[in-house]
């Protein structure tokens, strides 16, 4: 996204009081940009509207429910702006870089106590001991792909993690329209289906308008492949309103592509209505 992230933006946290009054909880800052805007991962039981750093005070921009990717305004610091690189690559028992230490992937994992997850996370097994959410994980070149989240107690010194991806989605949506936006496409899939079919296409939606129909297959969106209902709910937290992106998809025996522009999930606008009122 801008230039090479510095080594100091580890030393870099932010303290939230606990919600109950009892202490603060810690989490890494990243800078996303030059003028001061940060994301980290907000704590379950942290305030993240009272965040601070030494001194500093830093004012919460919005939070993504699904994720918890927290974003925060605050005084511009002497770190660059992070660089981001492709974290949905990743591949159990690759390395990544943890400052000093290592760190290696274990898992992608879609569901979290039996429950489906809103996009798919990383399972990490960490040396050392285990980092404060919003950690950033690199690659040998020192870009940012992925972001520490919660602590895991399944084995050893684990947290999950988000890919870089999942950030700058998030961060995209947030400087296009200042709030964070989910998409919504037209498309309504089976969660039962063993591979990922089109059951139905809601009219003059996204999907529609694109030519998508019933009965089609979602091979991928964009580069990332779907296979089956848990890997299209993983693609689709990615899409961003008003931002085109490409279906793969079959009809028949013919391997389709077309484009797409989701628009703001109805649910988002609803609400915002109901509010105003």
């Amino acid at each position: 996204m801008c230039s090479l992230i510095s080594v100091s933006l580890a030393q870099r946290a932010v303290d939230f009081p606990r919600l109950d009054g009892e202490g603060k909880e810690r989490a890494i800052l990243v800078p996303v940009d030059d003028a001061g805007l940060y994301a980290t991962i907000g704590v379950v039981a942290a305030d993240v509207t009272k965040g601070k750093s030494g001194a500093d005070t830093f004012e919460l921009l919005a939070q993504d429910p699904q994720s918890r990717i927290t974003l925060l305004r605050g005084v511009k610091g002497n770190e660059p702006a992070a660089k981001f690189q492709s974290g949905r690559s990743l591949k159990p028992g690759e390395m990544v870089k943890r400052g000093g230490a290592n760190a290696a992937v274990v898992s992608w994992e879609s569901h979290f106590h039996d429950q489906l997850l809103p996009l798919s996370f990383l399972r990490v097994h960490h040396q050392g001991s285990v980092p404060a959410p919003g950690y950033p994980l690199k690659n040998e070149q020192g870009e940012i792909i992925a972001l520490c989240h919660q602590a895991t107690d399944a084995f050893g010194n684990g947290t999950y993690a988000l890919p870089a991806e999942a950030v700058q989605s998030v961060v995209t949506s947030y400087q296009k329209y200042q709030k964070i936006r989910r998409s919504f496409c037209g498309i309504n899939l089976d969660a039962r289906d063993p591979i990922a079919s089109i059951v139905g296409v809601r009219p003059d939606s996204p999907a529609a308008i694109a030519g998508i129909k019933k009965d089609d297959v979602l091979l991928a969106i964009n580069t990332q492949p779907v296979t089956d209902y848990a890997t299209a709910i993983d693609a689709f937290f990615y899409l961003v309103p008003g931002v085109e992106v490409e279906f793969k998809l079959l009809r028949g025996l013919e391997v389709k592509v077309l484009k797409v522009t989701p628009v703001i999930d109805p649910r988002h606008a609803a609400s915002e209505s109901q509010q105003k009122k």
